[in-house]
């Protein structure tokens, strides 16, 4: 039995009634040629074009391949066949009598031989070498005739219905008969076998990267967080709303879209945060929105103060004290409002909530035109404490709970669940990857192992630098990791500041707030004794999580 190419014939090729002739001559080669040659069946390819052309196109009914004798082209032609000459026309009958002009089979036949001829000089192993190369033409639904038909009707070349129970015999007749008009002579052989399966016959399969995965994640994502928009529409009419939901419901993307809302209302609305670099990020992100102004809280203090010419002291250059952030700078936001009333808004939102002192909020109510019943939205995570600030939300909102998590993938989402304490979180993600731990109990082991996934994340899963953070448990100054501003092969920058090309490196801490499709958490030995640190760094990663660590820290990440 001959080696079939494609085996079994596909269903489609079955079901259709225009393809019964192929079928037939496929089951006769199937059942009676001999097993030294392969037969492939419906085979195209393309040749390389001459300049000025476009490509060479060829396709083959059947091309037989025979390690003595070469490679055989062979066209078939279904129906009863008709030749008229005085039209030079060839013509083929359907069983329901209907005739339809068909080219003729011989040209084909020819034609796509040549065609595969030059496709297998393109070859770089076969370039310059001989092969014999045959044609013939089958008729399975016509006897053979008696008589003369013309020069073109080869006995040895042609095969109709009484020859399909021996299409053995009629390969080793063509065969011969081509041995002696070949247009090429030459040993074909296993390395020509192999050839010609490599050229029509190869088996393959498409690596699918891990940025095909992550462009459906975020898409199935944007799709999940667009789709909570509703609930801003629910609650539009109330003044004072907490929203509350743990990391990944949608917060920041829910307080940027009630901030824009409320500013295309006419309203002055003030947009603020704790964490510097996610308020960066949300003033890129609203830029261009009008009545909108974004700042993180300290900035909003400080620049208040500048502007009403209060005395404070610039930090630039020192580390202020603990007392300067917590008193000092609300103090002084609540002094310049005092001086400029006119610079209060009508609205505030602000996200992370939770990282708010119980003493800030009466200094930020103060920036409202009316400060007990101005428009305020807070927006919180009730399981983060990470600023050690301890959580104080105004007492006179309506908190209403978002219960499910869009951002993450639902692997991330398990894994983050044993660190969340608030209210019961739902997996609503993509399905996603499981995350991937890589043992590393050394710095040397660490910057080994988080230089070389990085570079299999660009180079062989097609992942955007960009779209990668590597996050520390530890400092940006105190990393391993942090001495240059290249992490391997790959330039950083830090997450306030994300720029094309460069992958992101930053803290946990600083990081808080922000996300990427990938990230890489590292030096998580210094904060295993903090669930809130892990929580966050965790759930920074919207759809592939990568840990890096010791026993201890796999210990701990246990469900990885």
């Amino acid at each position: 039995m001959a080696r079939m190419i494609p085996q079994p014939l596909p269903p489609a090729v079955r079901a259709d009634p225009g393809k019964a002739a192929e079928r037939k001559v496929y089951e006769a080669f199937h059942d009676a040629a001999p097993a030294e040659v392969t037969i492939f069946f419906s085979r195209s390819w393309l040749g390389r074009p001459t300049p000025g052309y476009p490509p060479v196109e060829g396709e083959a009914d059947f091309v037989v391949a025979h390690p003595d004798h070469g490679i055989l082209v062979i066209e078939v032609k279904g129906g009863r066949i008709r030749y008229d000459a005085a039209l030079d026309r060839w013509y083929s009958r359907d069983r329901r009598g209907r005739e339809h002009f068909v080219d003729n089979p011989f040209h084909q036949a020819v034609r796509t031989k040549h065609a595969l001829i030059a496709k297998i000089k393109q070859l770089p192993a076969w370039k310059g070498r001989w092969i014999d190369a045959g044609h013939g033409v089958i008729f399975p639904d016509v006897s053979r005739p008696d008589g003369y038909l013309g020069t073109e009707f080869v006995h040895e070349m042609t095969a109709f219905s009484e020859d399909l129970r021996w299409l053995d015999k009629w390969l080793e007749t063509i065969f011969v008969y081509w041995s002696g008009h070949g247009d090429f002579e030459g040993e074909f052989g296993q390395p020509g076998m192999r050839m010609i399966e490599d050229l029509l016959g190869a088996s393959f399969e498409l690596k699918h990267p891990l940025a095909a995965d992550i462009a459906e994640d975020e898409r199935q994502i944007l799709h999940l967080t667009e789709d909570q928009f509703n609930v801003l529409d629910l609650l539009s009419g109330r003044r004072r709303v907490g929203i509350s939901g743990g990391a990944g419901t949608g917060k920041t993307m829910l307080a940027m879209e009630k901030a824009r809302r409320l500013a295309s209302e006419g309203f002055r609305v003030l947009l603020t945060c704790y964490n510097r670099p996610l308020a960066d990020f949300l003033a890129a992100r609203s830029a261009k929105v009008q009545n909108l102004t974004v700042m993180n809280f300290h900035t909003l203090c400080f620049d208040m103060a500048r502007k009403a010419e209060c005395p404070i002291r610039d930090p630039e250059g020192e580390t202020p004290p603990k007392e300067y952030f917590e008193k000092d700078l609300p103090a002084a936001l609540a002094t310049a409002l005092e001086c400029m009333p006119d610079k209060r808004f009508d609205a505030i939102v602000v996200d992370e909530g939770q990282d708010f002192s119980e003493g800030w909020w009466t200094a930020l109510q103060l920036a409202l035109s009316d400060p007990d019943q101005g428009i305020l939205y807070v927006f919180f995570d009730d399981n983060q404490r990470l600023y050690s600030h301890g959580q104080s939300i105004p007492e006179d909102l309506d908190v209403y709970p978002l219960t499910k998590n869009l951002r993450n993938t639902r692997p991330i989402h398990n894994l983050a669940s044993a660190y969340y304490k608030g209210w019961k979180l739902d997996a609503a993600g993509p399905e996603g990857r499981d995350p991937v731990f890589l043992e590393a109990g050394t710095d040397n082991a660490v910057v080994r192992e988080v230089s070389r996934y990085l570079q299999r994340l660009v180079k062989e899963e097609k992942v955007y630098p960009e779209d990668v953070a590597v996050l520390t448990g530890r400092s940006r100054d105190k990393s391993v990791l942090g001495k240059e501003d290249v992490i391997g092969a790959f330039s950083t920058c830090c997450g306030e500041k994300p720029e094309k090309g460069k992958v992101v490196f930053d803290s946990i801490r600083r990081f808080k707030g922000l996300e990427r499709p990938v990230v890489v958490l590292v030096e998580l030995e210094d904060v295993l004794d903090s669930p809130e640190t892990l929580y966050v760094g965790i759930t920074r990663a919207n759809a592939h999580l990568v840990v890096v660590g010791d026993q201890r820290v796999k210990a701990q990440l246990s469900q990885m």
